[in-house]
């Protein structure tokens, strides 16, 4: 026999190596102490040690069933010590309490993959625990103890989704679903954490929040580089709340820059349909429309805007450059002679000024962008007073 041979018949022997005389009895002897803390409810955190070190020692394998149970039954009676001390308004720790409610769950949910026949009787003593473990992420949360409130609300929503609770009748399609789906989601935005946001997406959007929770996910599914969940989020986000100014801007700009006119033209028409009279978005059409270098549509819709809210800065200058580009066109226009050019050049620079200065009124501090085209426009329009204040 080869020695490759060999090797493959020892390493089987090494994995399946069963524990020791002295482990054994070792073992015994602490599963004994363990179930003494259970009848006194003292060092139940020892206890807990204890049965975890077994769980994570692959030479008791075979008693895993065995020591998950034994885990259940001290974190049990960890939980009942302390919802007792509570109840009876003893001095009692809320965190310990939380937590070794959530680990309690999660211990019984694991047991309940190794062996189901405790299924009905064990899911039954939990449920009435399953509100604590919500209270409990409500807890965290006011104290911003961010990944343990999400912990709680993520063990709270995963009942149903579980095989332990598979007999239970439990629903994810209620109100308080709804409602801790969104509290989970304003969790794991405090975290950054994109994954933890969109596990339960679908039940944070049906929320009384779902606009505040399409916004939520979009900036995140944006500030994350996810370009396909940016656009879900705003286009259904929009469709269900069609008057949300933060939705319509950003999926507006998010068509636009990806050149998608069209979409965008129809979801600011969709918009004005729900608010005939709101001027931003007036001004997200005007905003398309000159994308779509449709300039007089874009100009009539500015214009629109400006009625309903004269302090929109926007409009002004784009109004204004449509009018300059206009001008610098016609004096561009070689084959005419000069005088005929500047006198209908004059003209555009004239529409443009109302405009072009509201704007610098609005922004003096972007003088980049206006002051180029007040230059050329009391230049040409020979207004010496104004062209010197700007050429200072």
């Amino acid at each position: 026999m080869s020695c490759k041979s060999l090797l493959l018949l020892i390493i089987p022997i090494f994995a399946l190596a069963a524990p020791t005389r002295k482990q054994l009895t070792q073992f015994k002897n602490d599963v004994a102490t363990v179930r003494g803390t259970l009848k006194s409810g003292k060092n139940l955190a020892g206890s807990e040690a204890t049965v975890r070190k077994y769980l994570a020692d692959s030479t008791f394998a075979n008693e895993e069933t065995h020591m998950q149970q034994l885990l259940c039954d001290v974190l049990k009676k960890a939980y009942e010590v302390g919802n007792e001390k509570m109840y009876l308004k003893q001095p009692a720790d809320t965190v310990c309490l939380v937590n070794t409610g959530k680990r309690m769950f999660l211990a019984y949910e694991r047991l309940d993959t190794l062996d189901a026949s405790g299924r009905r009787r064990n899911a039954a003593y939990l449920l009435p625990y399953r509100t604590n473990i919500f209270m409990g992420g409500v807890f965290f949360l006011r104290k911003k103890a961010w990944r343990e409130a999400w912990e709680c609300f993520d063990i709270y929503l995963q009942c149903p989704r579980t095989s332990l609770f598979s007999e239970s009748a439990l629903t994810e399609d209620d109100e308080t679903t709804y409602r801790v789906a969104f509290l989970s989601l304003i969790t794991a935005h405090h975290l950054n954490s994109l994954p933890m946001a969109q596990r339960y997406d679908d039940k944070s959007v049906r929320s009384k929040h779902g606009r505040e929770a399409y916004e939520i996910l979009s900036e995140m599914a944006m500030n994350h580089g996810d370009t396909l969940s940016t656009h879900r989020y705003l286009a259904e986000g929009f469709d269900a709340h069609r008057t949300s100014q933060y939705l319509f801007s950003h999926l507006v700009d998010y068509l636009c820059n990806s050149r998608w006119y069209d979409e965008a033209l129809a979801a600011c028409d969709t918009a004005i349909t729900a608010d005939s009279l709101n001027a931003s978005f007036m001004q997200g059409k005007h905003i398309v429309l000159m994308n779509m270098e449709r300039y007089d549509e874009s100009i009539e819709w500015g214009k629109k805007a400006l009625e309903r809210n004269d302090s929109l800065d926007t409009p002004y200058y784009n109004i204004g450059y449509i009018y300059y580009q206009r001008a610098q066109k016609v004096l561009g226009k070689l084959s005419k002679p000069y005088r005929q050019r500047l006198k209908e050049a004059q003209r555009h620079f004239r529409q443009l000024l109302p405009y072009m200065e509201r704007y610098r009124a609005l922004r003096p501090d972007d003088s980049k962008r206006w002051k180029p085209i007040l230059y050329d426009a009391y230049l040409n329009l020979n207004m010496g007073k104004e062209f010197s204040e700007i050429n200072k």
